[in-house]
């Protein structure tokens, strides 16, 4: 069930908004609205206005792209504190890719309108988002040369690695299907499958109830580094 919360949506806890004047984040707050969504929601399709740009305040979203045949490629997996949707910049555009959320969301979001208004008259706020965007750029270009280089076996490590350093390290554990985990590294889920089998008997992680407990992250990044 979607709720668009009445209280103030806390923009000051998020690490993205740290370093902005209070007078822009109160701006910010007076403008944006915190939306609780129910997981597997989709927050928006292909072909939607971009009329809104997203901090994810708790939860995971994917973003992820289908082919007409019914392939899915996804492109990442965004965590608290991460920014999306921020194609909303280019007045006009429409939505490329779905984003679903994975697990329950709280979502902060920012009209389109209101975005690009700040953006052209606050510099600190246009320097965060440019900061995000190299981040992602940079991350997008060392999937990408990980897709080219390294094995279907190193690259479902390397994203392994990934999905455990950005959620919650403390109990090791990543709340990914066999699936969502082929469409993050362009593989099939039989391969998928396959591979995370084997790191299991190897003792690299353990399995269970659409689970992935990693055991030995050192060993996991040793193997995501073999081509």
């Amino acid at each position: 069930m979607i709720g668009i919360a009445e209280e103030a949506c806390g923009v000051r806890a998020e690490p993205f908004f740290q370093g902005l004047s209070s007078t822009l984040l109160d701006e910010i707050e007076s403008r944006a609205e915190l939306q609780s969504l129910p997981a597997r929601h989709t927050v928006y399709f292909p072909g939607d206005p971009s009329d809104s740009v997203y901090w994810l305040r708790a939860g995971r979203v994917k973003v992820s792209r289908i082919s007409s045949d019914g392939r899915e490629l996804t492109f990442r997996h965004f965590f608290s504190g991460d920014m999306f949707g921020e194609d909303c910049m280019l007045e006009g555009e429409r939505r490329r890719n779905y984003a679903q959320a994975l697990e329950p969301v709280e979502l902060i979001r920012l009209s389109a309108a209101d975005f690009r208004m700040l953006l052209s008259k606050e510099i600190d706020l246009t320097l965060a988002v440019a900061h995000a965007n190299c981040q992602r750029v940079n991350d997008v270009e060392y999937v990408l040369s990980e897709t080219v280089f390294r094995s279907v076996r190193g690259r479902i490590a390397a994203g392994l690695l990934r999905l455990y350093r950005q959620g919650d390290e403390q109990n090791r554990t990543i709340r990914v299907t066999h699936q969502e985990m082929a469409n993050l590294v362009g593989s099939t889920r039989e391969t998928t499958t396959s591979v995370l089998h084997g790191l299991r008997e190897a003792g690299l992680l353990e399995m269970a109830n659409r689970r992935v407990t990693v055991l030995d992250p050192e060993a996991l990044a040793r193997l995501a580094q073999q081509s």
